[in-house]
């Protein structure tokens, strides 16, 4: 019996519907995989339901070197074992470097490729790759089951295989730009900690010196009870406030997760300032505060907001390295482009100033002027992380320049809805 032309038509048709919606299904089912082992699960099924072979494997490049890990598996023979980190010379990658989308068990049956697909009981070793770039690999099999495909599946695995690999290929940026984030994060905080020590150890000299004086002069006047009481009292008042400045310094070093809370702006500049007023002190350069009494509490990470505004501080410093100057503080409350309540603290210095040019790279990372505008090093990454925590908090940080005159920094922050804090504005 011989089809009606029409009847070979309708079948070929309904074939490419049934292939549209496959990959409709599972570009939608890809979409929604919240994270990389997700969509592992998601395409490993997926493919043993289309290749009909039930057991596999798959592995994806580690961002931070040359191995790829093991992220999803199903219906493993308990017999094989597969390995959970493949080494970049491992024969399997080094199979699928010359570019093909996939392997077959018997294809060159000498070959390492060949023995390591059997050593994962695997009759198909399939590609995942953005570009030139080889993202990962997935095994199938078992592997006394035919791996061949015919045209029409093999077309259907791999145009899986390329939506599946610029996935993966975005999850793996993420992943990047958020180590990229922690390191410039800490790398900041480091140097803003290095200044902070110097501050501390300012701060703590007074209360020192009047501690050792009181247990120097106790022994004379034990019996002076004015004496023992007041350098008492005053004794343990400066313990107290070294302790504040330890806690303050270890708080700063240690935190990780953001903790938002209700925050004093004023006297968050208030403690910044402690800790470079004798850094400015040496260079001769006041630091002037105009801070605005009638602010109201802000939702912040107190910690990350304290990293800001120590960068700005010390930024200002690097720019006037020979010193004789001022730098002024400013708070004020303001108003968002949609017309919401907004808080301001601004940075001014009198130094050396941005050009024009650089303006618009100031907050890129790694980008830097130090080099040739003052005596401080810098790797480029405290302004980068500085923005970035103010966009995290809904805010904007800003630049206004003139070469020669001085900055002007900029970092507005929104005020939480009152009725959600239950917060007032303080008296």
């Amino acid at each position: 019996m011989t089809l009606h032309p029409s009847s070979r038509q309708i079948s070929t048709l309904q074939g490419s519907v049934d292939i549209l919606r496959i990959i409709s299904e599972f570009s939608e089912a890809v979409g929604g995989a919240s994270d990389v082992s997700r969509l592992g699960d998601v395409l490993l099924t997926l493919l043993a339901q289309q290749t009909q072979l039930a057991q596999g494997g798959l592995w994806i490049r580690e961002s931070d070197g040359d191995r790829y890990r093991l992220i999803a598996s199903l219906r493993q023979d308990p017999r094989v074992r597969l390995p959970p980190l493949l080494p970049g010379d491992h024969p399997l990658v080094h199979g699928l470097a010359d570019k093909p989308s996939m392997l077959h068990s018997d294809q060159v049956p000498t070959s390492p490729a060949e023995q390591a697909m059997r050593a994962t009981g695997s009759s198909l070793c399939l590609a995942l790759r953005n570009k030139t770039r080889l993202l990962g690999l997935c095994t199938l099999g078992p592997i006394d089951q035919n791996g061949y495909l015919e045209e029409d599946q093999r077309a259907l695995v791999e145009a899986l295989a390329r939506i599946a690999s610029t996935t993966f290929a975005h999850y793996l940026a993420q992943d990047d730009l958020r180590r990229s984030s922690t390191l410039m994060r800490r790398t900041d905080r480091l140097r803003s900690l290095e200044i902070m020590a110097g501050g501390f150890a300012h701060e703590i000299r007074n209360p020192l010196t009047s501690i050792k004086t009181f247990v120097q002069l106790a022994p004379q006047r034990q019996r002076d009870p004015v004496f023992i009481n007041e350098f008492s009292a005053l004794a343990l008042e400066d313990i107290h406030r070294i302790e504040r400045l330890l806690h303050e310094i270890l708080d700063y070093a240690s935190y990780m997760t953001p903790q938002p809370s209700e925050v004093d702006v004023n006297e968050l500049v208030t403690s910044c300032i402690g800790f470079v007023s004798s850094t400015a002190s040496r260079r001769n350069i006041e630091l002037q505060t105009l801070l605005s009494p009638q602010l109201p509490l802000l939702l912040l990470d107190r910690q990350q907001i304290k990293q800001v505004l120590l960068n700005l501080l010390l930024n200002a410093l690097d720019a006037m390295p020979s010193g004789n100057g001022a730098i002024r503080i400013h708070t004020r409350p303001s108003l968002a482009p949609d017309r919401t309540s907004w808080v301001q603290l601004q940075v001014e210095d009198e130094g050396c100033g941005i050009a024009l040019e650089h303006l618009e790279h100031i907050f890129d990372p790694f980008f830097t002027t130090k080099h040739s505008n003052s005596a401080g090093d810098g790797a480029g990454l405290g302004l980068t992380t500085a923005h970035q925590i103010v966009r995290e908090h809904g805010g904007t940080l800003t630049v206004e320049s003139r070469v020669g005159a001085g900055s002007t920094f900029s970092v507005n922050l929104p005020v939480p809805d009152r009725g959600a804090t239950g917060s007032a504005v303080r008296e």
